[in-house]
């Protein structure tokens, strides 16, 4: 939490009086209005009975403002430099809010915002390109790149969610072409499991559909056969730890 300075407080305190630059700054800085409140300040004369308490709150919101303003900065440039345009050009323009002129921050984040448009215009291209040729994966790998480079736009959203549900439904149908294509070895291993199961080779059966579900592993069927066959296992188990110990002859 930012600590209030003690002059601030008093000042603050003292609203009911007369008005003064000091406290007009005051009420700039907490209305948000930093610069406002410094050129408040600053503008306080050196014959001032309130200079001294205005050079104080100048220097602090001055110190204050140099700091925001440098790490905005350096965000900016560590995302710029990861790729992220649209962000980066965010952190230097709250930069340039906070400083009063810097011609050379300017021309930089106009530079940017003239290369985000045309990168993004070239992605958008290879984006409907590669998802007209029915290449989803390649079209995710495209929009992944566009979402870093620009992450507030919202058409890129509506793509996303859009691609989402595609690939979704192509898994999904890549999945049952699977199925179905192992569909053979899965009933073969299941038969066998049922001839073992019915000759009392419980811990066969058992391996054989495991195999099975490891295939298939939304079968049901498979699902409920393991499941008895382990319930037998328990029930054989229990009975052998309960049985009396054979009487040595």
């Amino acid at each position: 939490m930012r600590r209030v300075p003690r002059l601030a407080v008093a000042l603050v305190a003292a609203a009911g009086c007369a008005a003064t630059p000091v406290l007009d700054g005051e009420r700039r800085y907490r209305e948000g209005d930093r610069r406002g409140a410094l050129e408040v300040w600053r503008n306080v004369s050196p014959g001032d009975a309130d200079y001294a308490a205005a050079a104080d709150r100048a220097a602090a919101v001055q110190d204050e403002l140099t700091q925001l303003t440098t790490g905005y900065i350096v965000s900016a440039r560590e995302l710029e430099g990861d790729g992220r345009l649209a962000e980066s050009i965010l952190d230097y323009r709250l930069a340039l809010a906070l400083r009063a002129y810097d011609p050379a921050t300017l021309a930089h984040v106009q530079q940017l915002a003239r290369e985000l448009e045309t990168r993004k215009g070239s992605l958008r291209g290879e984006y409907q390109r590669v998802l007209e040729q029915g290449d989803l994966e390649g079209a995710r790998e495209v929009l992944t790149t566009l979402r870093a480079l620009d992450p507030f736009d919202p058409e890129f959203e509506t793509e996303e969610r859009q691609l989402d549900a595609a690939l979704a439904a192509e898994w999904t149908q890549r999945r049952a072409r699977i199925r179905e294509q192992l569909s053979g070895e899965v009933e073969g291993l299941v038969e066998a499991g049922r001839a073992a199961f019915a000759e009392e080779r419980l811990d066969a059966a058992l391996d054989l559909w495991r195999r099975a579900l490891l295939i298939d592993p939304d079968n049901e069927r498979i699902q409920v056969y393991i499941a008895s066959a382990e319930r037998q296992l328990e029930h054989l188990e229990r009975l052998r730890r309960a049985a009396p110990p054979a009487k040595e002859r």
